[in-house]
C-alpha cells in the first residue's frame, strides 16, 4: 500500500488550520459559558455568553479592561467605547444571566459590600 506522505502532511496541516480558525486568541473563557472576547482589536474587548453553536451574545459591551469572578458573579470595569476618561462598573449574576450597571465606583462598592461581589482578578494593562 502506497501512502503519499507529502499529501498527508498537507491534509493534516489544513485540518489543523481549519480547527484553530474557530478558536481565536482573543477569546478567553472566564467561567461557564462566559467569555472575554474581541473581534478586531483589543479596544473591542467585551464580555459575552457563548451559545451551544459557538456564537457569543454580548453581555457587557466594549471596552472591558478588568474582570473578576466567583461561583455566583462576574464583575467588570469598562471604558465605554474606549473613552479612558470614563470608568463604568458592572456585575453579572450568572444564575439569572442578569447584568447590573453601568454604575459609579461608589455605587459598585456599595453593591460589593452588600452582595459579597468578587474582587477584580484580571486587568488588561494596555486598556486600563
Amino acid at each position: 500500500m502506497f501512502i503519499n506522505r507529502k499529501g498527508l502532511k498537507i491534509s493534516v496541516l489544513m485540518a489543523l488550520m481549519l480547527l484553530l480558525a474557530g478558536c481565536g486568541p482573543s477569546d478567553e473563557r472566564l467561567v461557564g459559558p462566559y467569555l472575554l472576547a474581541h473581534i478586531d482589536s483589543q479596544e473591542d474587548m467585551y464580555l459575552c455568553y457563548e451559545l451551544p453553536e459557538g456564537n457569543c451574545v454580548g453581555r457587557i459591551q466594549k471596552t472591558v479592561f478588568a474582570v473578576g469572578w466567583d461561583e455566583r458573579y462576574i464583575v467588570a470595569k469598562r471604558h465605554p467605547d474606549n473613552d479612558r476618561k470614563i470608568v463604568q462598573y458592572f456585575f453579572l449574576e450568572m444564575e439569572k444571566d442578569s447584568v447590573t450597571g453601568p454604575m459609579t465606583e461608589e455605587s459598585f462598592h456599595q453593591h460589593a459590600r452588600l452582595l459579597g461581589l468578587p474582587a477584580f482578578s484580571k486587568t488588561i494593562r494596555q486598556l486600563e
